[in-house]
């Protein structure tokens, strides 16, 4: 897939990234479809998620949405490999109805070098469209700088396929 171009994409290196950037707001879409074909990847078959809740309709699959910092992070920065996942914290605060629209917004809170590695870390937050928080997640990345490098200069500018198809950039 061609990496999406533009002013707002920057080359992913340690020195480009700056802690408090706020990144791409997301807008969130889910229906019964895209849950259906999760839960049955998962083989989850809670029936909150396609008949009733204690909430009274079906609720949206919470770990559907993990990958939102990851999401918005491929929105701003070109990173030719794909993250090499080190850690996710989430927090499942409140349900999300089924097909309800949801925002995330993520920013980067922190980057650090641990054993000559860099790491960039992101927090998302999910709110639904009244403003409830959904959930809530951090992720730490670990980026190597001279392969960006490297790949950028033999003109290597896309990233692996995305399930960005939930997702649309505000």
């Amino acid at each position: 897939m061609p990496l999406r171009s533009g002013p707002q994409i920057k080359l992913m290196v340690c020195a480009e990234i700056e802690v408090g950037e706020e990144l791409p707001e997301l807008d969130i879409a889910s229906n019964e479809e895209m849950q259906g074909r999760y839960m049955l990847a998962v083989g989850d078959e809670n029936p909150w998620y396609y008949t009733s809740s204690p909430w009274v309709d079906p609720i949206t699959h919470h770990s559907l949405y993990d990958d939102a910092p990851m999401e918005a992070t491929m929105l701003r920065y070109q990173y030719p490999f794909g993250f090499v996942h080190a850690k996710q914290e989430t927090e499942f605060i409140n349900p999300l109805p089924l097909g309800k629209p949801a925002k995330a917004y993520t920013k980067i809170v922190d980057k650090y070098e641990k054993r000559g590695k860099v790491y960039i870390v992101t927090e998302s937050l999910i709110k639904d469209e009244d403003g409830v928080e959904i959930m809530r997640s951090r992720f730490h990345a670990m980026i190597e700088d001279e392969r960006v490098k490297e790949a950028s200069r033999f003109g290597i500018d896309h990233v692996p396929p995305s399930i960005t198809f939930k997702y649309r950039r505000k």
